[in-house]
């Protein structure tokens, strides 16, 4: 059975604020109370740790650029679960770094079967031959334009456009999932220049059910309403 607990690094060096919060993975066998070593989700927490310590470095980086400009910078991160069982995990963490004004976000997803022993990628969740990217483009667009439509609202001045040649989607597409959504996330200014804030656009399976793989269907959709 995995677990997933909840670990915080938090201290201030020079002018950053270091909120560092991230999941730390760990198996064991039901009615255990003891955790059993696992190769594989050891190389897990050994990848999320590095991605922790590169975004770190990053955020010193960038205070040293930019020193007589930021006040200080805040580095933090949050992570989320959307899908665990006992062999299966998909979660995503948000690294963001607040500096002056501005708020710089990006989303890391970690899917993982630790019973077959694989990182889950895009192409497992649909069925061979199945031109998955050019489905999942078609509902991101009607999603982007709902959201650029809202933000004309309250923002009159700046014109958002967005067409489906402009939505950056590939095979390695970072993403993660619970049982009932497939999600995308946007990093600050991928989808349009002046969209500064971290977008996820929610796919719902039932939408997008018949062109599932049988691996989606059993191991992580499973029951579903049509």
């Amino acid at each position: 059975m995995v677990v997933i607990a909840k670990e915080l690094l938090q201290y201030e060096k020079d002018y950053i604020k270091y909120y560092i919060n991230f999941p730390k993975i760990y198996y064991k066998q039901d009615n255990d109370k003891d955790y059993i070593k696992n190769e594989m989700i050891e190389s897990v927490n050994q990848i999320i740790f590095e991605d922790i310590m590169t975004f770190m470095d990053v955020v010193e980086d960038t205070y040293n650029v930019n020193s007589e400009e930021y006040t200080h910078i805040n580095s933090i991160t949050e992570f989320q679960v959307g899908y665990l069982s006992n062999d299966i995990i998909s979660l995503a963490i948000e690294f963001s770094q607040l500096a002056g004004f501005y708020d710089i976000s990006y989303l890391k997803g970690y899917n993982f079967d630790f019973k077959l022993k694989n990182n889950i990628s895009l192409k497992h969740l649909f069925k061979e031959n199945v031109d998955y990217i050019k489905i999942l483009k078609k509902y991101i667009l009607i999603q982007a334009k709902i959201l650029i439509s809202e933000l004309q609202k309250y923002n009159e001045d700046n014109l958002y456009k967005i067409v489906e040649e402009n939505i950056c989607l590939d095979e390695e597409n970072i993403f993660y999932f619970t049982q009932e959504y497939l999600i995308l996330p946007f990093s600050s200014c991928e989808i349009d220049k002046e969209i500064l804030n971290l977008i996820e656009f929610k796919i719902p399976f039932n939408k997008i059910y018949n062109y599932l793989s049988d691996y989606a269907i059993k191991n992580i959709v499973k029951k579903i309403v049509l």
